[in-house]
């Protein structure tokens, strides 16, 4: 539900607060949310697939997927290098990601330009890359264009299974893939299915601004506690 209704907030929750308990360090964190975000993408998009912005899509991925690459190469860096500072990053990608999640974007009057779509998956798929969870900006992004909303939900969900996919292959071929990983995955993906196809079911009972506040409060706690420890 909080994946549908944001569309980007369920990884940033889960790395935020496995890495605030150090419950696991962020680069295998990252590898498992990827797996759950796949999971959750493919489950919705099995209903709202017909509504997908290909072009849109296409555009985006043209930027995120290269930066997937950085964002991978950076996580394995600073996790030897420096830890402290990847902690701090994702608090402070956190406590952005709330801040949007809060926001009323207004549509654009006309639809971004390529470029600036392009640039947008860049950003995002720098984050996701590191973190395994980059949806913040891109879903802003989505949300100011003058599409219909049933299309940017179903445009987002294909991207981020593009993003999970690319990003869990990458990790896998290069050999960062452990059992550790595959066994907290294959835990996790029954839960996240069964609570997809109940959530999307009943999704109209929670009032949606509820959620988003309900969402913006755990972001910014996880973020701040992160940022200040």
């Amino acid at each position: 539900m909080v994946q549908t209704a944001t569309g980007f907030a369920m990884g940033l929750i889960i790395m935020g607060g496995v890495t605030a308990l150090g419950l696991a360090d962020i680069g295998k964190t990252a590898a498992v949310v990827g797996f759950i975000s796949l999971v959750n993408a493919l489950v919705a998009l099995r209903t709202t697939h017909r509504f997908m912005d290909r072009k849109v899509i296409i555009d985006i991925a043209l930027g995120m997927v290269p930066m997937i690459i950085v964002g991978i190469v950076l996580l394995n860096l600073l996790s030897v290098s420096a830890a402290g500072l990847l902690r701090l990053m994702l608090g402070l990608v956190i406590v952005s990601a709330g801040f949007f999640l809060m926001l009323k974007p207004t549509p654009y009057e006309f639809q971004s330009s390529r470029l600036m779509t392009i640039l947008t998956g860049g950003a995002g798929g720098l984050i996701g890359g590191m973190y395994g969870a980059g949806g913040a900006p891109m879903a802003y992004f989505m949300y100011r264009q003058p599409i219909e909303l049933n299309v940017i939900r179903a445009s987002l969900l294909a991207i981020f299974a593009i993003s999970t996919s690319f990003r869990t292959v990458s990790i896998t071929v290069a050999g960062q893939v452990d059992q550790e990983i595959l066994v907290l995955a294959a835990l996790s993906v029954p839960i996240v299915v069964f609570v997809t196809l109940l959530t999307t079911k009943f999704s109209h009972v929670i009032p949606d601004i509820f959620l988003r506040r309900l969402v913006f409060v755990i972001l910014i706690s996880i973020g701040l506690f992160l940022i200040f420890s």
